[in-house]
């Protein structure tokens, strides 16, 4: 998932909080739990809660996985941004299933230095959150890394430059991982906008 320069006129208070947790509270952050045969067993959401990923997306050398999209908390964070502008925030969880994966996907990003692609050894998994808007097929990134075979967050790695790409310029997998995403969180945003609408 590869994004060009793209310059946003205005961001929401609630992207520039994000941006700003991404970029001080994550360096180093544990935000993966190493589950069997390496897959992540939990994930960290934005809302800085553990829940179990659900995988949206695979092929023979990569696992995409996102929160638990259910989970309370993320719905509640999300809510507004969906109901008045149709957007949302989700992190996107990479797992490689062999370093050559890690090694592609460097290469692919432009990363194709010795000491990047020595570094995809330790390396396990990739984490990107952006901001998804289903209306205009677009995503834009609100912070990118690499993530050890502990679940640790790279410091080095961190991307944290708001840029942007349409849905069809990203790759497949990474297309078919936000359309089966947006379909869960469609679903989950109706249920809440129900419970919400009759508790009133």
């Amino acid at each position: 998932m590869h994004f060009r320069k793209h310059h946003i006129r205005s961001i929401p208070y609630t992207l520039l909080l994000l941006v700003l947790v991404s970029g001080n509270a994550s360096l180093g952050q544990q935000i993966v739990q190493r589950g069997a045969l390496g897959q992540p067993s939990q994930v960290l959401d934005e809302t800085q809660e553990w829940t179990v990923p659900l995988l949206v997306a695979s092929d023979k050398s990569v696992l995409i996985y996102i929160p638990d999209i259910t989970n309370p908390e993320w719905l509640k964070r999300n809510y507004s941004d969906f109901e008045n502008r149709g957007v949302y925030t989700l992190s996107l969880f990479t797992f490689y299933k062999t370093p050559e994966a890690c090694r592609a996907n460097q290469i692919a990003g432009g990363l194709s230095t010795g000491a990047h692609l020595d570094a995809c050894n330790w390396i396990g998994y990739r984490v990107r959150r952006g901001l998804i808007d289903p209306r205009q097929k677009s995503v834009t990134l609100i912070m990118a890394g690499m993530v050890d075979q502990n679940g640790n967050l790279d410091p080095k790695s961190i991307q944290d430059q708001s840029i942007s790409r349409s849905w069809d310029q990203l790759d497949a997998n990474t297309q078919t991982a936000l359309k089966k995403a947006n379909a869960l969180v469609t679903e989950q945003m109706k249920i809440y906008d129900r419970k919400i609408q009759s508790a009133h």
